[in-house]
């Protein structure tokens, strides 16, 4: 009797201690009296390993979630597909510790980024960089390729043409808040994003609600800007 207690309470002692699920949802704040206009809710966690977290969009934005700072002992990209509508949802379990950080690809500028702690945080040297951005250029890239193959756009010599309707104009800092139909050519589905725009571009008859069309270009590594727009408004 006595080594069958023993054992039992071996058992127990060495059995994990049962692993939690946590939601992150993705949000959007459309009245514009947020601090941002899209975040993660919540935007810092710490949970421990073993632990599951399920990204799910409660807004009717598109988002997604790309890991871009995570510990050396992950192998793997940690990142959802896009979460086109709401209710879309992207799970995954935490088993090595250390602290991880995310951002949702297209809004990443507007700052939808967020902390994720496993069980203890990462010192310094302790977390690598994953290169979403190389991957996504390299994504596009191929799709632009495909897409040119199956006669489906222009020689992008003047840049990729695509259509959308306005959703803010921002003189200020030249920029321009659009909900973009799907774009083939760079493998994009249909979302809302803000581009910077070139100071050649007159952004000042258009308004919210526009239907336009616009020219994008590449600039950097991985961003695009518009240099062209006609409004089919007008």
């Amino acid at each position: 009797m006595n080594k069958l207690l023993l054992t039992t309470a071996l058992t127990l002692l060495a059995a994990p201690v049962f692993a939690k699920e946590y939601v992150i949802k993705e949000m959007s704040d459309s009245t514009g009296t947020g601090k941002k206009p899209y975040y993660y809710s919540p935007d810092k966690l710490t949970i421990q390993p073993g632990d599951t977290v399920t990204f799910l969009n409660d807004s009717d934005d598109m988002h997604d979630v790309m890991f871009v700072n995570v510990p050396k002992a992950v192998d793997e990209m940690i990142m959802s597909p896009m979460h086109n509508n709401k209710g879309d949802k992207y799970s995954y379990t935490f088993n090595v510790p250390g602290t991880y950080k995310f951002h949702c690809h297209p809004h990443e500028k507007l700052g939808m980024t967020g902390m994720l702690i496993v069980g203890q945080p990462s010192k310094i040297g302790e977390t690598k960089v994953m290169d979403h951005h190389k991957m996504a250029k390299i994504h596009d890239q191929e799709m632009a390729k495909q897409a040119k193959a199956d006669g489906q756009i222009q020689p992008a010599a003047g840049g990729i043409e695509a259509t959308g309707k306005v959703n803010k104009v921002d003189a200020g800092p030249h920029t321009i808040n659009l909900t973009h139909d799907p774009i083939k050519a760079l493998g994009w589905p249909k979302m809302k994003m803000e581009f910077n725009v070139d100071p050649s571009v007159d952004l000042s008859s258009l308004k919210a609600g526009d239907d336009i069309s616009f020219t994008l270009k590449a600039k950097g590594e991985d961003d695009y800007e518009v240099v062209g727009i006609h409004s089919h408004t007008h």
